[in-house]
C-alpha cells in the first residue's frame, strides 16, 4: 500500500519521465525545404529574424510563394496557385512599388524586383486562360526561379 511519501515520490518520477521518454523530432536536414520553411516563418514571427523582416512587402509575397509553389512542386497541385493568383499579382506590384533594403539595390535586383510583376501576370493569364496544369506548373517553375534571384540575392535568410 503507497502512502503518501511514496505516491508523491512515485508522482516525481513519473512527471519526470516525459521528458526523457517523449520521442523528439529529428532535425531539419539542410536540403528539407519544407522544414527550412517553416523555421524561416517561425522566426519571423518572433522578430527573431531582421534580415527577412527589413522587406515586408518581399516577405509578403514570399509566403503566397511558399502557399503556391510548393503544393505545385511537391503533389501536383495547382488549386493553390489558381485560386491566389490575383492576390500574388497584387503583391508583385506592392514588391515592385517598395523600396528596397539598401543590401537589395543592386542592379541585378532592381531588375528582378521590376520583372516579379510580369512573370506573375504570366502565370495569372495561364490561369485566366484554363491552362493545363502542366502548363502551369512550369509557369510557375519560372515564376518561382525569378523569385528566388530576389529573394536570395537580398540574403534573407532562407534559400530555396
Amino acid at each position: 500500500m503507497l502512502n503518501r511519501a511514496m505516491f508523491a515520490a512515485a508522482a516525481a518520477v513519473v512527471l519526470a519521465a516525459p521528458a526523457f521518454a517523449q520521442p523528439t523530432q529529428p532535425p531539419a536536414k539542410k536540403d528539407d525545404h519544407a522544414a527550412m520553411h517553416a523555421e524561416h516563418m517561425k522566426q519571423m514571427q518572433h522578430g527573431k529574424d531582421a534580415k527577412a523582416n527589413a522587406w515586408k512587402e518581399l516577405d509578403a509575397y514570399h509566403g503566397l510563394m511558399m502557399a503556391t509553389w510548393h503544393p505545385a512542386k511537391d503533389k501536383n497541385d495547382m488549386a493553390p496557385t489558381r485560386g491566389m493568383i490575383g492576390t500574388m499579382v497584387t503583391s508583385a506590384k506592392a514588391v515592385a512599388a517598395s523600396k528596397a533594403p539598401a543590401a537589395c539595390q543592386k542592379p541585378e535586383l532592381q531588375k528582378a524586383q521590376a520583372g516579379l510583376v510580369g512573370e506573375t501576370e504570366k502565370v495569372q493569364t495561364l490561369v485566366n486562360a484554363k491552362a493545363d496544369d502542366a502548363a502551369l506548373k512550369t509557369a510557375m517553375r519560372a515564376l518561382h526561379d525569378a523569385f528566388e534571384v530576389l529573394e536570395e540575392g537580398c540574403n534573407t535568410g532562407m534559400k530555396h
